[in-house]
C-alpha cells in the first residue's frame, strides 16, 4: 500500500511525499465479516476470446479500461505525468491510456482543486475524448493526527469525519467540482479518501463508529459535488487496500449503492504474513517463486479481505471492482515480492477475468518512497528497472497487439 506517497505535492522537478504514518502493515489475520452472495451487475459484455476464457483486448474500447499513474504535473510548462503517460502509451503500443493523480493532502485550497494541476489534465483530456483522468482526493487534509491544516482556509482547525458528516465542508467539494468542470474534466473519476482501512492517512478509518461518521460524511460529499451543473458524469470509487486487515465491519464504512460507481483495491506484490516476504537470504531461485506464489494464493486471493471477500463484497452491492493502484514492489523493509511476473500474470488473469467484472486498473509505474514499482520507460525514452522479468512479461500481457518482448536494462 501507499503510505507515503498517496497524496503527493508538485515542485519543478519532483514530487514528495506529505505527513503520513509508516508504519508496516500487519498481517492479515482473523475472520473477515460474511458478505451474502449477490449476482453481479456487469459492467459491460466486452468480447471473450474463446480459447483463453479472458476478455480480448482493445485500446481502451472497452472494460478493463487501462490507465497508470507516472507522476503529477506541475503547470502548463512542467506536464511531467503527461509525459510520462506518453511514453508508457508507446511503450505498449497503445492510443489510448488513462491517466491518474492525486490531489496533495496538505490544505484546503489544494482539495478545492489547483489549476497549476487540473488545467494541464484538462487539456490532455480535451486533445483526445477517449481520454480520462482519475483523481486521488484528500477528505481529511493536514496532519495525520487530524489536527488541521497549518496554513490557508480554516487553517490550525481539527478536522474529523464527525463534522464532515453535518455538512460543514461540503463547499470544499462544492468548488472542487465547479473547477472540475471549469478544466473540462466532469467526466473524472474520483478516489475519495483512499486506503481508508490503512494506518498512514489522516482519513484512517479505526472501529464501527469511525466507519460510520466515514460513510455519512462520503455521502455529503457525493451528494454535493453531483449537484454541481456539468459534474453529473462524475464517478466515485470507494477505495480500500487489499489485504489490510479492517478494524471495523467493512459494511459501517459503505455509503450506500447510490453514492458508489466502484470498489478499487489497491493491490501491490508486498506481504506481512509469517513464512512470506522476505525469504531467507540463501533462498533458491525455486524456493523465492514457491514463496511469491504462496503470497499470491493464501495473502491476495483467500486472506481476510483478500480478493475473494471483495469480490464478493461487489457483487452483494452490484459495484463493478477497480484496481486503482496495483504493482511490484521493492519495499525498504524487504517485504515486497521483487522481481515477481508471476504477480503480473496473475494480476492480468483476474483483471480480465470476465467473472471478475472489473472495470479498469491503473499500474502504479513509480519509484515511490515506501516502495519502488516503475517497469516501463521513463518520459525522455531511458530503459531502466529494478523489475526486468516482470517488466517483460507486463509488456507480453498488456501491450497491443500482444507482443513477446525482450527485458530491458536491469539496474547495477
Amino acid at each position: 500500500m501507499k503510505k507515503m506517497l498517496f497524496l503527493l505535492v508538485a515542485s519543478t522537478t519532483a514530487l514528495f511525499p506529505v505527513l503520513a504514518d509508516t508504519t508496516p502493515v500487519p498481517p492479515s489475520g482473523g475472520e473477515a465479516p460474511p458478505v451474502n452472495e449477490a449476482a453481479p451487475a456487469p459492467v459491460t459484455s466486452p468480447p471473450v476470446d474463446p480459447q483463453t476464457g479472458l476478455i480480448q483486448p482493445s485500446d481502451n474500447e472497452h472494460a478493463p479500461y487501462i490507465a497508470v499513474f507516472k507522476g503529477s504535473v506541475n503547470g502548463l510548462k512542467n506536464p511531467s505525468g503527461i509525459r510520462g503517460n506518453a511514453a508508457y502509451a508507446a511503450w505498449l503500443q497503445r492510443q489510448v491510456v488513462w491517466a491518474e493523480d492525486n490531489e496533495p493532502s496538505t490544505w484546503w485550497d489544494n482539495v478545492e482543486g489547483g489549476g497549476w494541476q487540473l488545467e494541464p489534465w484538462g487539456n490532455w483530456v480535451q486533445e483526445n475524448p477517449k481520454r480520462r483522468l482519475i483523481l486521488g482526493v484528500p477528505i481529511i487534509p493536514g496532519a495525520w493526527d487530524g489536527s488541521g491544516t497549518k496554513q490557508g482556509l480554516n487553517a490550525h482547525q481539527k478536522i474529523d469525519f464527525e463534522t464532515g458528516a453535518t455538512g460543514a465542508y461540503n463547499l470544499h467539494y462544492e468548488n472542487l467540482a465547479k473547477r472540475l468542470v471549469k478544466y473540462h474534466l466532469g467526466n473524472s473519476i474520483l478516489r475519495l479518501g483512499i486506503e481508508f482501512n490503512g494506518g498512514w492517512f489522516a482519513w484512517r478509518v479505526k472501529g464501527n463508529p469511525k466507519a460510520e461518521a466515514f460513510a455519512a460524511y462520503w455521502k455529503q460529499i457525493v451528494t454535493t459535488m453531483r449537484a454541481v451543473p456539468g459534474a453529473e458524469k462524475l464517478e466515485f470509487t470507494w477505495n480500500p487496500g487489499l489485504g489490510c486487515y479492517c478494524s471495523f465491519d467493512p459494511e459501517k464504512a459503505w455509503p450506500g449503492d447510490a453514492y458508489v460507481d466502484y470498489i478499487g483495491l489497491d493491490t501491490y506484490d508486498d506481504s506481512y504474513a509469517k513464512g512470506t516476504y522476505p525469504w531467507p537470504k540463501d533462498s533458491t531461485p525455486q524456493q523465492i517463486e514457491a514463496i511469491q506464489k504462496r503470497v499470491w494464493e493464501t495473502v491476495f486471493v483467500k486472506g481476510a479481505f483478500g480478493l475473494n471477500y471483495w469480490k464478493k463484497f461487489a457483487e452483494k452491492h452490484h459495484k463493478p471492482l477497480a484496481f486503482p493502484e496495483w504493482g511490484v514492489d521493492h519495499k525498504p523493509d524487504h517485504h515486497g515480492g521483487g522481481d515477481n511476473p508471476y504477480f503480473i500474470e496473475k494480476m492480468h488473469q483476474f483483471i480480465n477475468d470476465p467473472a471478475n467484472n472489473v472495470a479498469w486498473h491503473a499500474y502504479f509505474d513509480y519509484q515511490a518512497g515506501d516502495g519502488h514499482h516503475q517497469l516501463a520507460p521513463k518520459a525522455d525514452g531511458t530503459v531502466i528497472t529494478e523489475f526486468p522479468k516482470s517488466a517483460a512479461k507486463f509488456q507480453e500481457l498488456f501491450s497491443l497487439p500482444p507482443t513477446t518482448a525482450s527485458a530491458p536494462t536491469s539496474t547495477p
